[in-house]
């Protein structure tokens, strides 16, 4: 024990030797003073260095900003003084509480609050009215942008479209061709019926671009769209059309007219089809007698209906059944004819003969209320239940009776069935809102929704027969849904847009009121529009560079159309196809 203590002691000696060795090493040095002071010393030493630093730096910062507004032209100090000056409790302060008896007092509160309401008012409607601005050029610019990507994926350019609303003459030259044409056989034929227009315009003579551009279309091979601009031609010979497209599309006369002048349509094509068939089996027609549908329609029936068929009622005439023979005459439009077999059929159809008659006398307009009350009536009661199917589609067609049958015994195709559908639409407004007051009463609304909404594309095959959906729309006097549906094509392309300039040409198209509008839009009231423009400036766009002369024809076309700055599309159109083209004298007038 005595030992360890020994050697302890001598350690601890040897440690304090060594730190007092060490302490006056550091005395020699010089560099750094002795530190004498304690922990309480200490931290009072380092707060007030850490003071000082922040302080500096304080310092610093203010120079540095003054350093830099001054660089700015901006007097701090000065700066500094004026806003120490300002006092913002004085400006909003509420006002200070008056007497009742204190008149002056009261006025005085009473103006001041009259101007800090108007203040505020006026604050108010300036950042909205700001905003909607804001907005408002926002959307716009959006819009061109938007056109110019459509245009860009089309692979049509990159401006926007514009069009002209008033311009004196389009150039009468020949048309010329500069190296090799943007436009192929078919469209070069269209272009030259354009020309064609334009220079009877220009000359204040009458031509309808519908018949030019059907005659044309006569050599294309295409009987599908030749077929198709027969029945625009059709339908454009509707007597005094009004000037304006909106009037014209909502007018019951005169949709009531292009509906007549649809079903005659399909009632001439019919008729040449029976032409066509009886003219291949003359042996078996036996075609004779005295020329006429009914001679026609008694040889077609030996081909089409055997002699020994079952469920045909209220007998024959001339060895042929009596109610076939009345649907293919009315089929055929020709309603003396069926007339001529009611009467021929003696007794057997005393009641329907006087039907068919006012039926004759009022074509358009249909029966009279009360005929079609006791004509329903007689065909709830036996009508209805009868095998006949030819007699429930003759009273179908001249009394609107159970409009929701299709008669598919009897409609066999399309055309059928769209010529059934249009004979059951008569008197009807344009919003379809008798439909709902008269029992077995078909709108052409209701006839448009069933059509295009109800069956649709699908049902009519449109993407393996287009123009037969084409037709439909056609028929049904949806025009804008037609075009729109047809520019869907590629092949019929060159096509749709030559529909377009018809049908707008004529007066038959509802335009937006903005060109920049999608190609098919409608308003709330479910009216449809069509922009022209848009489609024929793309159109032109693929050989304007090739075939100048022709693109100007084509804008020609779109006279009166304007810009939403209420500038000349034409004038624009042709402005940036002499920058593009260079050539000026083209276009000299």
């Amino acid at each position: 024990l005595i030992s360890l203590r020994s050697r302890m002691a001598d350690s601890f000696e040897d440690l304090l030797e060594n730190a007092q060795k060490l302490t006056a090493d550091m005395g020699r040095t010089g560099e750094m003073p002795r530190v004498q002071r304690n922990i309480a010393q200490i931290a009072a030493a380092g707060q007030r260095l850490w003071e000082k630093a922040g302080a500096s730096k304080t310092d610093t910062a203010d120079v540095r900003a003054s350093i830099l507004l001054g660089s700015r032209g901006f007097d701090v100090p000065r700066l500094s003084q004026k806003l120490d000056r300002l006092d913002a409790a004085k400006t909003l302060e509420p006002l200070a509480p008056v007497r009742d008896t204190d008149i002056q007092g009261y006025l005085k509160n009473e103006r001041e609050n009259a101007v800090l309401t108007v203040i505020e008012e006026s604050r108010r409607k300036t950042f909205e009215q700001a905003e909607k601005h804001h907005w408002r050029c926002v959307q716009l610019e959006w819009e061109e942008e938007k056109q110019q990507i459509l245009n860009s994926l089309l692979g049509m350019g990159q401006d926007t479209l514009t069009l002209p609303a008033e311009y004196e003459t389009v150039s009468a030259r020949p048309l010329a061709h500069h190296g090799r044409s943007g436009l192929d056989a078919v469209e070069m034929s269209y272009a030259r019926q354009v020309y064609v227009h334009n220079e009877k315009k220009m000359n204040d003579l009458p031509h309808s671009l519908v018949h030019a551009f059907r005659d044309a279309s006569e050599k294309f091979n295409d009987l599908e769209i030749y077929d198709c601009w027969c029945l625009l031609a059709d339908m454009v010979e509707v007597p005094n059309l009004p000037s304006d497209p909106m009037v014209t599309r909502t007018s019951e006369q005169v949709l009531l007219s292009f509906i007549s002048a649809a079903r005659h349509f399909l009632e001439n094509r019919y008729k040449q089809c029976v032409l066509k068939l009886v003219g291949g089996n003359l042996y078996q027609a036996q075609l004779g007698g005295v020329p006429g549908t009914f001679q026609l329609i008694k040889s077609f029936l030996k081909i089409k209906i055997p002699s020994g068929t079952q469920d045909l009622e209220d007998g024959e005439v001339d060895g042929q059944p009596v109610w076939p023979l009345i649907y293919y005459c009315l089929r055929c439009g020709d309603l003396d004819a069926a007339m001529q077999v009611a009467s021929e059929a003696q007794n057997r159809l005393d009641e329907f003969q006087g039907y068919l008659h006012e039926y004759i006398q009022t074509k358009d307009s249909g029966l009279s209320q009360s005929a079609l009350n006791r004509i329903r009536t007689q065909y709830r009661r036996s009508v209805r239940a009868s095998r006949d199917p030819f007699k429930r589609a003759v009273y179908s067609v001249i009394g609107c009776c159970d409009t929701s049958d299709n008669h598919s015994e009897v409609a066999v195709k399309t055309d059928d069935y769209m010529w059934l559908k249009l004979s059951q639409v008569r008197q009807c407004d344009a919003d379809g809102s008798r439909g709902s007051q008269v029992e077995d009463h078909l709108t052409l609304r209701q006839l448009q929704a069933i059509l295009k909404d109800e069956y649709g594309e699908g049902h009519f095959h449109a993407a393996d027969m287009p123009l037969l959906f084409f037709q439909v729309l056609l028929l049904s006097l949806q025009f804008e849904a037609a075009l729109e549906f047809l520019s869907r094509i590629d092949r019929y392309h060159s096509h749709a847009v030559h529909f377009t300039i018809a049908l707008h040409d004529a007066r038959m198209l509802i335009l937006p009121d903005s060109i920049q509008a999608p190609l098919l839009s409608k308003d709330s009231h479910d009216v449809q529009f069509f922009n022209v423009a848009q489609r024929v400036v793309r159109y032109t766009r693929k050989f304007a560079s090739t075939d100048p002369r022709e693109a100007v024809q084509y804008f020609y076309l779109l006279k009166g159309i304007e810009t939403p700055q209420g500038s000349s599309l034409f004038t624009q159109c042709l402005s940036e196809l002499v920058l593009e083209t260079r050539e000026v004298v083209l276009y000299t007038w």
